[in-house]
Parts: C-alpha cells; structure tokens; sequence
C-alpha cells in the first residue's frame, strides 16, 4: 500500500475509528501496530498523515494530521510524477465475468477522472437488480488501485447508465470520442482530435465511449455522432473491450499531458 484512501465520511476529523475490511487489513494484511504511522488521501486527494492509536476487538482508532503537499508518513515510494492529469471520462460498456474489473483497476491506475458504467444493444451483461452491489465492487475495485498506485487522481464510478443517455450526460463538456470497429468517411485519428481539443480548449475534460465484446450497433454509432462524438478508430490490430479501454485512455492521457 502507498496511499490509504480514507473512507467517504471522512470530514477531516483529529480522531475517526475504522473496522471490518479496513481494520483486518491494516492489521492483518499490512500487520500495523499501535503507533504505526502511514500516509492517506481523502475524496479530494489531499494528503493526511495517519497513526493507529489503538486497536481494540477488530476496530482501528486513528489519529489524523494534515499533511499538505508531501506526507511524513510514507510505508512504499510514491509516484514520481504528480500531475496535472487530463481530465478523462471513460464510458464502458459493460463487459462480461471479470473483464469490467480489470478495466475500472487498469484505468484508475492511469489516472482516469471518472467511470460510467454503460448498458448497450450488444452488452451480454444485465445487471438490473444488481446496481448495489456492482455499485460496492466497482468502488471496492478503485480503493484497492487507488491504494497501489499512489495515484493523484480520486477516479470514480458513477452508477450505470443506458448508451441513449450518454449525450445528454456529456452534456458538451469537452471533446467526446467513440472509438469505432470500423472506418468511416471523414474520420480524424485520435491524436488529430486530441491536438485539436488541445488547440481550442487545452483545459476542457474529453470522453472517450468503449464498446462491450460485441461492439457498438450502427444506430449507436449514429446517435453518439449525431450529439457531437467523433468516431476513432485506432489504427492497430482487432483489440479485446478490456485491451482498447486502457489503450485509448494510456493514449489520450500521455497526448495531454505534454500540454498540460
């Protein structure tokens, strides 16, 4: 663990308790002892320096101490580069078994902003009924990335959505991409359209929309570029719903970043 990602009730209190998962693995895991000290961020990415005061019956009491830009406290080497990141919004498509997880750890791992979980024509996944507890496991997911790579940015998942709501969702952020199985006319590669966001509006946020195993219909296609998404399709081999989802943000991400 580099960095603790400290629960979403956290409100920058001197002393708050953990239990359950948190405390069997700061305890059991890690194996912290009382007087153990190791750095945390909040939901907003702000450091604190944390130190177990006591463990009692399964419970963790923490004390907490504002860090500001470096922690004292450090347990692994944190990532030599800081930032800024580009502010990246990834709509996947829902992918069967283990794929969708693999694809929300890889990406948070690279430092996308946000994660919009996306029901589509040819998404062999349904999980109406289930939002809960998708809801938990993705979250589950990010910590655990979070906690490995150090990174900056509190990536999160927002709750799952209908492709036809995507556009309006958007809502003309910024430049919006939805990355194409096939060629078609007048189409800019991801790098034309990532100098050219960067040429009007360097600062904006960018979508990126990533099919499911089966793709995208063409009436999917049609909508998304009828509400102002450009079609991409990457100029390499047939690629996995999970290989192009962390290809098109690890590429969209170094692009901007030079011109961060």
């Amino acid at each position: 663990m580099r960095v603790y990602v400290l629960p979403a009730t956290f409100r920058g209190t001197e002393q708050f308790s953990v239990s359950g998962k948190d405390a069997h693995y700061l305890t059991r895991v890690l194996r912290m002892r009382e007087g153990s000290c190791f750095a945390a961020r909040d939901a907003t990415g702000t450091f604190w320096d944390l130190t177990i005061t006591a463990i009692d019956k399964g419970e963790c009491r923490i004390s907490c101490k504002l860090a500001g830009k470096e922690p004292a406290a450090v347990t692994d080497s944190l990532p030599s580069y800081r930032g800024p990141f580009p502010e990246i919004h990834l709509y996947q498509c829902l992918c069967k078994g283990k794929k969708m997880e693999q694809i929300i750890r890889q990406t948070t791992e690279l430092g996308v902003t946000r994660i919009i979980p996306v029901s589509s024509e040819y998404c062999v996944v349904d999980i109406s009924g289930k939002e809960e507890e998708r809801r938990n496991k993705y979250g589950a997911v990010v910590k655990e990335a979070l906690q490995q790579c150090g990174s900056s940015v509190m990536t999160t998942v927002a709750d799952p959505i209908d492709i036809s709501m995507i556009v309006s969702e958007w809502d003309n952020r910024g430049t919006a991409m939805v990355l194409h199985q096939v060629s078609v006319d007048n189409q800019m590669s991801l790098s034309e359209l990532l100098e050219n966001h960067v040429e009007a509006h360097p600062r904006a946020p960018i979508a990126l929309v990533v099919g499911s195993e089966g793709g995208f219909s063409e009436k999917e296609v049609d909508s998304l570029v009828a509400g102002g998404f450009f079609p991409v399709l990457l100029k390499t081999n047939i690629l996995r719903a999970e290989t192009a989802a962390v290809v098109s943000v690890a590429l969209a991400q170094q692009l901007l970043v030079s011109h961060l």
